[in-house]
């Protein structure tokens, strides 16, 4: 193969050498270096188990500062903000179970200048697995809703997406329109609905007193919840239709009674459908929420809808695997 001479940059004249590491153009007399250095100052690379301490071990950046005396405090948060974006701009790297799969979902609110914002968290749990995924958050403006919920479906990839079997969510509205337009199970949140069976005081929520009526329906819904279908069943969702339809103590109470006969199917698809391992709460999401608030808690963090975003997947990337029992493990 026939080599072309180089042809200096300036001139394009041809380039002969000068030193054993320069060139020189031959009609001008311009020389350069054929490996030049890098400009400006040297980069500071902030190690990745510095990101660990912060995001998982709750450590802040004004602690592990106290270490590194020869820089200063601002200089520190900035390159730690500049590994923070470097590790979020790298491709995804949850690795996703093979085989049909759960779908996992719940929302975790923000407000910024009197607007709400919600971070949509979603994780994925294999049918015969004992752990969930988390996937990467999305953050949008506004109330939660069937609308935003959609967009974050469809921001999973169309390959898993296809696998997914059933989808286990809060008794939010939208989400049975959903799980029809895909064809999944739907199961709602045990913990959610009896939440709601509960009085609240002074900001502490507390079990029901006070009313016969009221204990009464929070056992009957318990035993709705767990029974096998059978007359005991039977009996018991009689009971609360005959209840509903009378004195339940509060209206709030009745409300909740009312939309538990509605949707019991909904809550007992763990039993319906015992080959799909589906858990009967939402806590592996819950958890993760938890997980975040006290992040931004101690990191002081989480200032704009920007750094909420930033923060939260990349805590999510450091620790996506959290552990998730179907109910056939539970029992």
């Amino acid at each position: 193969m026939n080599s072309k001479h180089a042809k200096s940059p300036c001139c394009g004249a041809p380039v002969r050498r000068f030193g054993p590491r320069r060139r020189q153009c031959v009609q001008c007399h311009r020389t350069w270096t054929i490996r030049p250095r890098k400009r400006g100052r040297p980069s500071h690379r902030t190690a990745a188990l510095v990101l660990k301490r912060v995001l998982v071990e709750g450590f802040s950046v004004g602690q592990l500062h106290t270490k590194r005396p020869g820089v200063a405090l601002p200089a520190y948060r900035y390159r730690f903000r500049q590994a923070l974006r470097r590790y979020v701009a790298r491709p995804s790297p949850q690795q996703i179970a093979r085989g049909p799969l759960v779908l996992l979902a719940d929302g975790l609110w923000f407000e910024f200048d009197g607007i709400p914002w919600v971070l949509y968290l979603t994780a994925l749990k294999p049918c015969r697995g004992n752990y969930a995924t988390f996937l990467d958050p999305l953050l949008l403006p506004g109330k939660e809703g069937a609308s935003r919920w959609q967009q974050a479906v469809q921001a999973i990839s169309p390959s898993t997406a296809n696998r997914i079997r059933a989808l286990v969510v809060d008794n939010l509205p939208g989400m049975q329109k959903i799980a029809r337009q895909h064809r999944w199970v739907l199961q709602l949140c045990h913990f959610h609905l009896l939440l709601k069976l509960q009085a609240q005081r002074d900001g502490v929520r507390y079990g029901l007193r006070g009313g016969a009526i009221r204990e009464e329906i929070h056992l009957l819904i318990h035993r709705a919840l767990e029974l096998s279908d059978g007359n005991q069943l039977r009996h018991s969702l009689e009971r609360l239709h005959r209840i509903s339809q009378g004195n339940c103590g509060t209206e709030r109470t009745q409300t909740t009674v009312r939309e538990f006969l509605k949707t019991v199917p909904y809550y007992r698809s763990y039993l319906t459908n015992p080959s799909l391992g589906l858990p009967h709460t939402n806590n592996t999401v819950e958890s993760m929420c938890r997980l975040i608030r006290e992040m931004f808690r101690s990191s002081r963090a989480g200032s704009n809808p920007d750094s909420v975003l930033l923060w939260a997947t990349a805590l999510i990337r450091l620790r996506p695997r959290v552990t998730c029992n179907g109910h056939q493990i539970n029992r």
